[in-house]
């Protein structure tokens, strides 16, 4: 008998989020099937499928196919502001975030280093490639690039506890756009994590000084503003 009711993508998310909270269910857990699922609340699986999408999308859960899906590590939070500067971002005080450094790029990745060096109008002094992770989650892959002029004045810029206020930058946040086998190796990802760029710039004045680019695991990080909109 084919099933007639049909609820809001909403309403199964409700669902589902209380399953996991009433089962203690841990990251790398496995839910119930689409099958188990949709008969106990009565739906067609099409209509689960909306509500799981819409869990896969806020970073609460990814799907393996053929095997089901599974409960993701809790988003960690950055701040905008900071990304750049990590040590200095008051949102990781009380996470574990490391950064493992790495000595060279896969050869269909390496246009990252070249896109970096020709934005600094002076030379390049030093180049810094290192995967992030918080609380042992893989979530971004960077790359730094501090002219001569930053390294004559700051020791490790984007290690600093606080930002230098005689600094300025300017960001931009998208889509990334060029996925690879080497981008998915690097980050663990799965099909269904959304890849972002976050692209910051670095000013003393009006001469750049620092390059950060960042290819970041949108669905295992929240990225929040500390921008007060006018009144």
């Amino acid at each position: 008998m084919p099933k007639l009711f049909n609820l809001l993508s909403s309403d199964v998310e409700e669902y589902v989020l209380q399953y996991i909270d009433e089962h203690h269910l841990e990251a790398g857990d496995r839910l119930p099937t689409e099958r188990a699922l949709a008969e106990e609340l009565g739906i067609t699986r099409s209509s689960l499928r909306s509500g799981l999408q819409a869990l896969v999308d806020q970073g609460v859960i990814f799907s393996k196919q053929g095997s089901g899906s599974y409960l993701c590590q809790p988003k960690a939070i950055r701040t905008l502001a900071t990304y750049c500067f990590p040590h200095a971002d008051k949102a990781l005080a009380n996470a574990c975030y490391t950064a493992r450094a790495l000595r060279d790029l896969p050869v269909d990745l390496r246009w990252l280093t070249d896109h970096l060096s020709l934005g600094i109008e002076s030379d390049v002094a030093k180049t810094d490639l290192f995967l992030e992770s918080i609380n042992n989650n893989i979530v971004s892959l960077t790359a730094n690039v501090l002219s001569t002029h930053a390294c004559m004045l700051y020791s490790d810029l984007f290690k600093s506890t606080h930002v230098p206020r005689e600094l300025t930058q300017t960001q931009k946040v998208r889509i990334f756009d060029r996925p690879s086998e080497s981008i998915s190796h690097l980050l663990k990802t799965h099909a269904s994590d959304t890849l972002l760029v976050l692209q910051n710039k670095i000013y003393l004045g009006e001469r750049k000084i620092a390059l950060s680019y960042s290819i970041c695991v949108g669905t295992r990080v929240s990225l929040v503003s500390t921008t007060a909109l006018p009144e």
